[in-house]
């Protein structure tokens, strides 16, 4: 009663609707015992504000830098924001659920919500140093040949092992946070296929004895790809894999072999210069089809660089942006692979049958385990590139001397201006705490190696999708403001499409939009109609208007049934509220986890880099393996 009273109040009055949250809540106090009854959080996490030159230099907390490089101090609280708009702080109310609501809101947190400090294993500072000096490099080495020199050099140095995604989690996403402060180049990308996709999927999914090739393997410096996109099955398509891996019983081999060019692996980054690979096929015995399965293959003779025998690579040629990474399109034609290389720590082939060695089958979550951290490290660098860029840029902003009606002024004074780093960097800081405390659980999985569960994984997915957003929108904006300082060369602009790579690396957003829906609607399923419609009913729960969406699109998707063509159609003409539906989602994990903070400062080292490029690398890369061959 006391509900639907003040709920009256608000249709005719607009009254806030946290002064009635507030009022609901006091009721609650006096008439019912707290112990039986469980209220939805009805506050989002609260906005932080600090000096604009302070939030600059520490991603956005109020505090001092400790000997550490952590910045330790307090949040402050300019305001609440829930889902309704026109929030602000109104006067505490009585009872002692109040207070302890109250008490949340002057801590700067949202009720159940923890703010969790982060903590290391390793040094930081005397690793980012070290890093840091075994890329210095790389803005020279504008051409596969050179960059993936400087790799090999990073590889063999043992600086990061291959084994710390598993030992030391923290240290390996450390490395690709600190190749963003430097410039969001091609090299990070090959970075991330060398320690993730490739060194990453034999990490994760080969068997005990498979595992021992890891050693040599960064003693040797060979480079490794991942070969899973397919020419009709790229990043708008999802996961479909054609190429096919046929058990030869009386071999004991397998058939790897690409069946149409429409199957031929595409895009596969670091594709040409790379010895070895893990390439996703479809595993075949006796005729029945297994789905996609890992299998490590040579590629090349790496004193030579020669292909092996039935392999066929070409580069795809020059880019607008990262030509310091060579990426290929990649045909199989018949190639014979041994038992071993099917990585077998979920799977094996066993008196020529299919088996499973574990309880855990190999599916899309095992499989894939590589591209949720690989979107993990990628939303991650677009976010820190993007701040990074904005940090740059504002120095610059202060430097510049402009023509005002009052006299000389500072670009960094024009209200516009000023307007885009205090959006951009509100933006930013928020996904790069998000963006920390999903680390934190993925690396909890790594180090225990577990399989995240859908909470996580959906986490992941809108980890992606929002900082790619906010990391291309706010750049976006950025420039528009700078004048012709966005167009020359050395000012980190010259960079910007890497964003647009960083949106469909590693699964494209609407994908993974998509797959947030398909989600939702199969846990509304799961929880039945009547819970269904309860929550999206419940007056006081911040999920209610993601309920109703949810409910809303499965009713206008229904009368497609299981009829493919007829739901193809109803998402055609539903796609608006199946993008909507995902970003309600994404604004439920956002709103709902704990930020955090990064060990490390966010540092910007944007380096010039170079815009000369070697189009005869490809020579250069041969040459030099015939003149090693030489020496041998």
């Amino acid at each position: 009663r006391i509900y639907q009273a003040k709920r009256t109040q608000v249709e005719k009055q607009r009254v806030n609707w946290m002064a009635i949250s507030r009022s609901v809540l006091a009721g609650l106090d006096r008439l019912i015992p707290w112990s039986v009854i469980q209220l939805s959080p009805c506050v989002r996490t609260l906005q932080t504000s600090c000096n604009p030159e302070y939030t600059k230099k520490t991603n956005g907390i109020c505090g001092v830098e400790n000997a550490n490089h952590n910045i330790v101090g307090t949040e402050t609280t300019t305001g609440v924001r829930d889902s309704f708009p026109g929030v602000s702080t109104h006067p505490t109310g009585s009872g002692w659920l109040m207070a302890s609501l109250d008490a949340s809101l002057r801590q700067g947190k949202s009720p159940g919500v923890r703010h969790i400090s982060s903590s290391s294993g390793f040094d930081h500072k005397t690793f980012t140093a070290a890093f840091l000096e075994q890329v210095r490099d790389i803005n020279t080495a504008t051409d596969p040949a050179r960059s993936s020199a400087i790799l090999r050099r990073l590889v063999k140095s043992g600086l990061l092992r291959y084994t710390d995604m598993r030992d030391a989690p923290e240290k390996f996403f450390l490395g690709h946070r600190l190749l963003s402060t430097v410039g969001l180049g091609g090299f990070g990308i090959r970075f991330t296929v060398q320690y993730n996709l490739f060194a990453g999927s034999i990490l994760g999914l080969a068997g005990d004895e498979q595992l021992e090739m890891l050693g040599p393997l960064q003693e040797e410096g060979l480079l490794g790809c991942f070969l899973l996109t397919e020419m009709q099955a790229g990043v708008l398509s999802g996961l479909i894999v054609e190429t096919t891996a046929t058990w030869n019983p009386s071999t004991s081999t397998f058939d790897l072999h690409t069946p149409s060019d429409k199957a031929a692996k595409n895009w596969i980054s670091q594709g040409f210069t790379a010895e070895r690979g893990v390439v996703i096929a479809d595993l075949i015995v006796e005729g029945k089809s297994h789905g996609p399965h890992p299998f490590y293959i040579e590629l090349r003779d790496p004193s030579t660089h020669a292909l092996h025998a039935g392999i066929r690579i070409d580069d795809m040629g020059t880019k607008t942006v990262a030509n310091d990474l060579d990426n290929a399109r990649v045909w199989f034609d018949h190639v014979q692979l041994p038992k071993n290389s099917l990585l077998n720590k979920f799977c094996d082939i066993k008196d020529d049958q299919y088996v499973q060695v574990r309880d855990e089958p190999m599916r899309i979550e095992v499989i894939g385990q590589r591209l949720l951290t690989g979107r993990l490290v990628i939303a991650q660098a677009a976010v820190i590139a993007a701040r990074v860029l904005h940090m740059k840029t504002e120095e610059y902003a202060h430097r510049k001397v402009c023509n005002a009606l009052n006299g000389e002024t500072t670009l960094a004074s024009m209200p516009q201006l000023q307007a885009v780093f205090s959006k951009s960097y509100a933006s930013l800081d928020e996904m790069i705490r998000f963006s920390a405390a999903i680390e934190r659980q993925l690396s909890k999985c790594l180090s225990e190696g577990t399989i995240p569960d859908e909470n996580l994984i959906d986490a992941i997915s809108v980890c992606k999708i929002r900082c790619i957003d906010a990391a291309t929108q706010s750049v976006h904006a950025l420039r528009q403001e700078v004048g012709s300082y966005a167009l020359m060369w050395g000012t980190g602009f010259e960079l910007d499409d890497m964003f647009l790579c960083t949106k469909f690396a590693e699964g494209d957003s609407r994908i993974l939009q998509q797959k947030l829906m398909r989600d939702r609607l199969k846990k509304l399923k799961a929880d039945g109609l009547v819970e269904s419609v309860l929550s999206a009913m419940n007056p006081v729960s911040a999920d209610a208007a993601e309920a109703r969406a949810a409910l809303l699109l499965a009713q206008k998707l229904a009368p497609a049934g299981r009829d493919r063509n007829k739901m193809a159609a109803k998402m055609n003409e539903h796609w608006e509220e199946i993008y909507a539906l995902s970003d309600l989602i994404a604004d439920r994990h956002i709103r709902t986890v704990p930020g955090m903070d990064f060990p490390e400062p966010i540092v910007e080292r944007i380096k010039v880099f170079s815009p000369e490029f070697d189009s005869q690398w490809i020579d250069n890369i041969l040459l030099r393996k015939e003149e090693l061959a030489k020496l041998k």
